[in-house]
């Protein structure tokens, strides 16, 4: 038995000689079991994992909400009376926020009302403490299978993939983030996209909304409006409530009724706003501006941010309890620098991109440009990516993209790592690798101090006295 409270379980073995498709046997269902009492938690651990579950345990509820967040589950086992929150309050939030996780509730005490409440409640079965081994077995392999066509369905789409237009990637952080696009795409409860400029928040809200079969989406940048312009967006307003509004007008609340209404930035969103958007997200009502009535509205909300919420707060700089009310489902975008392995990959869906743009010409990228690509960091993320093929295709002179064409701090970031590389290898000494980066970036220049010592991020004069020390004519270059 493995380490309790990570997954654990044992996939069978694929049998040799077969088409891969008649190799892969469905994968082990996963159950989340969640009980305060260490030695009856392991035990039914033990159970579960001989049957060939894979199974995670955690003492307490909200460690349990924290594992939804991370993990792919299929059934949730919790006790109902435990420290902090309680089973039954744990069974409410999960059915909110991941419906489509049957529950199964074990309890010392119990009733006919108590049973009740917990079917009402969204329990598929009810355990009364002690029980039998051939009982609880039962109990999870009935509830399972009452999912198991459900949770078939939702994973063939994901598969599928259709809902990731436009998001490319087959690292595994991105990999990661396709598994959880699919996951929270049909809970009702919002999403908070977190994410670098530039990494692709929008192109994942999307997704959540293609994935959860809904329409409309509607977007809204929170820190591109003024106040009183994005508050007339978000809720509407009635005629005569401004100079200027001659007529009512419905906001993007309403709009998206049914479906996704999209936040971006919404760490930009004015702290005097922000009242009222917590209303809207807890209460599904919103108030049109100078209306004295509110409305009702159902709408799935998936917000954005590049910011650090949670520092926000601290700064006084967002609410704390909006904060916790769009944090319910998490999705992190990874920076590019963190998923080189799409680079490749990246780079030929742009290129041909630009290929098919009138005008277009058949470019291709030589190796060393996609080497000196690759050790760059990419503060701009996928977004930077783009505008620099864009640039160097404007300037390649015929088809192929050369190092040359790149930018100067790419190539210097590309020039710096060629070099460390090399010097490693050869066993360099320190000074040996300036002299050499120094002559490698003055013939680069042309000859051109001027240029070679702004590119060397050194005073002119310094450069003099290398090349002296060099016994390289400082003369014999260009100003």
């Amino acid at each position: 038995m493995t380490q309790e409270g990570e997954p654990h379980g044992r996939p069978a073995d694929q049998p040799a000689g077969q088409p891969e498709d008649q190799l892969k046997e469905p994968a082990p269902e996963r159950i989340l079991l969640v009980e305060d009492d260490d030695s009856f938690r392991r035990a039914l651990m033990e159970i579960l994992d001989r049957k060939g579950y894979v199974v995670s345990g955690v003492p307490t509820a909200l460690e349990a909400l924290d594992r939804l967040q991370e993990e792919t589950v299929d059934l949730m086992v919790t006790d109902l009376v435990m420290p902090g929150m309680k089973g039954g309050a744990l069974i409410e939030e999960v059915r909110g926020t991941f419906p489509e996780i049957p529950l199964i509730a074990i309890t010392a005490f119990g009733s006919v009302e108590d049973a009740m409440a917990l079917t009402r409640a969204g329990a598929a079965d009810y355990l009364t403490k002690p029980f039998r081994t051939a009982a609880f077995l039962a109990s999870v392999e009935r509830a399972l299978e009452e999912s198991r066509s459900r949770r078939a369905y939702s994973r063939s789409r994901r598969q599928a993939g259709e809902h990731l237009q436009g998001i490319m990637g087959q690292s595994e952080p991105m990999r990661r983030l396709f598994d959880r696009i699919g996951r929270v795409a049909n809970s009702p409860a919002p999403v908070l996209i977190s994410g670098e400029t530039g990494s692709g928040k929008e192109l994942v809200a999307r997704a959540v909304h293609r994935a959860s079969g809904k329409d409309p989406f509607l977007p809204v940048n929170c820190g591109a409006l003024p106040e009183h312009l994005l508050e007339s967006e978000l809720f509407g307003h009635v005629r005569g409530a401004f100079t200027g509004a001659d007529r009512d007008k419905a906001g993007l609340f309403e709009a998206a009724g049914g479906g996704t209404l999209f936040l971006d930035e919404v760490g930009e969103l004015p702290l005097s706003l922000q009242p009222k958007l917590l209303r809207a997200v807890e209460t599904g009502e919103i108030r049109r501006v100078g209306d004295v009535h509110t409305r009702k509205v159902e709408v799935r909300i998936v917000a954005a941010t590049h910011r650090d919420l949670a520092a926000a707060v601290e700064a006084g700089e967002f609410r704390e309890d909006l904060f916790w009310r769009l944090n319910v489902l998490r999705l992190s975008v990874p920076p590019l620098r963190e998923r080189k392995d799409d680079l490749a990959l990246l780079v030929e869906v742009f290129l041909e991109r630009l290929r098919a743009r009138p005008g277009g010409s058949e470019w291709r990228i030589l190796p060393e440009t996609l080497g000196v690509l690759g050790e760059y960091l990419w503060p701009g993320n996928v977004r930077q990516l783009f505008s620099v093929l864009e640039r160097a295709a404007a300037f390649a002179e015929g088809h192929e993209i050369r190092p040359e064409h790149l930018p100067g701090d790419l190539l210097r970031v590309g020039r710096r790592a060629e070099l460390t590389r090399t010097a490693v290898e050869r066993e360099l000494t320190l000074a040996e690798v300036e002299k050499e980066y120094i002559l490698e970036v003055l013939g680069r220049s042309e000859g051109n101090k001027t240029r070679a010592a702004e590119w060397l991020g050194i005073p002119r004069r310094t450069l003099y006295r290398r090349l002296e020390e060099y016994g390289r004519d400082s003369g014999s270059v260009t100003e």
